[in-house]
């Protein structure tokens, strides 16, 4: 029956009644919570810590003046990419519909690329990667964090799988469909550590 063809019950409802309903919304939630809970991801997402990429005192976000490719390979063996920057160079495939750079920076190379124009002044970045609105492509930056790295042939440093996935989790929440379309383009001859 739709909505519309419902009617309006102009009686207050009685404790016992409101008791019911609630019992029957916990019956349906404890429902949901378990088909959750058997999802193939569950757990092994349960192992992984998750990393607070966008932490306001240690992230900046910088519009690109110029294109992503030449702020990219102006960051070659300096930037240890990260979230969809790195699902990107590794598989070829992002989960974000934005254009940015996301990876980890010292304060000086951030610096370095105001001074040569390739970014903007950095700001305190926003709450997500994934803007709400169309905007330019930003660098998104977090700071002063010496994180783990593989090479690639292509010089670029990448953060490992292990890294990978606490950042997204830590980022995006918990993505089972992310987790598993990564995990399943993601290259076997990488170190996962």
């Amino acid at each position: 029956m739709w909505k519309s063809e419902r009617k309006m019950s102009k009686r207050i409802l009685t404790t016992l009644e409101r008791w019911n309903i609630y019992q029957r919304d916990l019956e349906a939630y404890r429902q949901r919570s378990l088909y959750r809970r058997s999802y193939s991801r569950f757990r092994r997402d349960l192992e992984i810590v998750p990393h607070v990429f966008l932490h306001p005192s240690n992230t900046k976000i910088a519009p690109l003046r110029e294109t992503k490719e030449a702020v990219r390979l102006a960051l070659l063996g300096k930037a240890v990419w990260t979230l969809d920057t790195a699902a990107r160079l590794v598989s070829g495939q992002g989960f974000l519909a934005s254009a940015d750079l996301t990876g980890y920076l010292p304060m000086e190379t951030l610096q370095e690329l105001v001074n040569t124009g390739l970014i903007g002044e950095p700001l305190s970045s926003g709450l997500s990667v994934d803007p709400l609105y169309h905007r330019p492509p930003m660098l998104i930056a977090h700071l002063d964090e010496e994180a783990p790295h593989v090479e690639l042939p292509s010089g670029d440093r990448v953060v490992p799988w292990d890294f990978l996935t606490r950042d997204l989790l830590g980022t995006l929440g918990w993505r089972p469909d992310l987790l598993t379309r990564l995990e399943a383009t993601y290259p076997a001859g990488l170190p996962s550590s």
